[in-house]
């Protein structure tokens, strides 16, 4: 099958490549074909300059959009010039059997595309866009837009997925007659070391210095410990958290960003992985974290409680729990911690292995 694979507005290979996660996504496209002889032409928001970042492959076929248009400084153009890819597009790219975008922002492309070539066209998200702008208190306006996309993506997308059923419940609430699939993210290469072995004195964090990860409860949580926190993830907060670290006497570790691949055997070193997040979609640093046996403490919010049975494969906080007596308790019953680790790894393999999850998406597309 070729498949017409739209990246999320703007971004491009060089956006993947410097947000770590260029590894990750390659090794699907790369599994699909060769799995399932999946062929996939990506049209990235990219220049030539994609071209240097990965090689291109039997699998792996690319455009970028701005190798064959301008790009505009400023936003509003490239968004107004946008609309023009589509009618291009069609005489230059031979008719796909498929056409998927990834994300929502940048839908209308596809869907003019959809249209232009009379071709089914799949929608995949990981997070619900509009959800995500009212947790993050964006203005009204933007808010309105989004919901307006989704919308619009809804009536138009020949499937639709979502990766969490907490998503997968909230747009079935939207008035269309479009069923929402869930389809969550994907892991591979389960591998997991022995636990005892592990840092006794460190917990693990993975994400963005931004507000939705809510790194002051985590550092507070702390105040005075022995333990070392280490956060892989660089962002605009950094300095500011950096010096609530200093203030709460607490050995923060901030490690910057690490490529998908060099992450996963970080993940091998730690015996509790940490998160403290407001909001989530389905957490793949989370998912991640338990593919490597890691133990998951994360704050009880819903998509969090899609993955973790507190107790069994992880446990659930609140934001006034003790979290430093929880994690010193989970340090000194052994034993038990090397079965809600061993509960954490099963869960991953059983549910989210690469193998399981394409092979539902395959039956999704294969119903189109």
């Amino acid at each position: 099958m070729r498949i017409l694979y739209f990246f999320t507005f703007d971004y491009s290979l060089h956006t993947l490549k410097n947000s770590g996660s260029l590894d990750r996504e390659i090794q699907y496209f790369e599994y699909m074909y060769k799995i399932h002889n999946h062929k996939f032409l990506l049209v990235t928001y990219g220049d030539d300059s994609d071209f240097e970042v990965i090689k291109e492959s039997e699998a792996i076929k690319l455009l970028p959009i701005y190798s064959i248009f301008r790009k505009y400084n400023s936003k509003l153009l490239r968004y107004a010039s946008s609309f023009l890819y589509a009618a291009r597009l069609k005489k230059l790219v031979e008719s796909p059997d498929l056409i998927k975008q990834n994300q929502l922002m940048g839908c209308w492309v596809p869907i003019m595309y959809k249209y232009l070539s009379k071709k089914k066209l799949f929608i995949r998200t990981g997070y619900d866009m509009y959800t995500f702008s009212k947790n993050d208190k964006k203005p009204v306006l933007i808010r309105f837009l989004y919901f307006l996309l989704t919308k619009f993506a809804l009536a138009n997308a020949d499937l639709y997925s979502v990766s969490s059923i907490d998503d997968q419940s909230f747009l079935s609430s939207f008035k269309t007659s479009r069923k929402i699939e869930l389809l969550p993210n994907w892991i591979e290469n389960l591998s997991k070391n022995n636990f005892k072995d592990r840092y006794n004195n460190k917990l693990l964090a993975v994400g963005r210095l931004e507000s939705q990860k809510n790194y002051p409860l985590l550092i507070k949580s702390f105040q005075n410990s022995n333990l070392e926190i280490d956060i892989y993830g660089d962002g605009s907060l950094k300095k500011e958290l950096t010096e609530l670290s200093i203030k709460y006497n607490v050995k923060t570790n901030f490690l910057g960003k690490l490529t998908y691949n060099d992450l996963k055997k970080e993940f091998q070193k730690y015996k509790i992985f940490i998160s403290t997040s407001l909001f989530e979609g389905n957490p793949k640093s989370t998912m991640e974290a338990m593919s490597a046996g890691c133990i998951p403490v994360v704050l009880n919010i819903p998509n969090n409680r899609e993955l973790i049975t507190n107790e069994f494969n992880g446990y659930l906080f609140e934001p006034n729990d003790n979290l430093e007596q929880l994690v010193n308790n989970i340090f000194a019953n052994t034993d038990n911690a090397v079965e809600v680790s061993n509960n954490s790894f099963e869960t991953i393999h059983k549910k989210f292995d690469i193998k399981k999850v394409c092979k539902k998406e395959i039956e999704l597309i294969n119903n189109l």
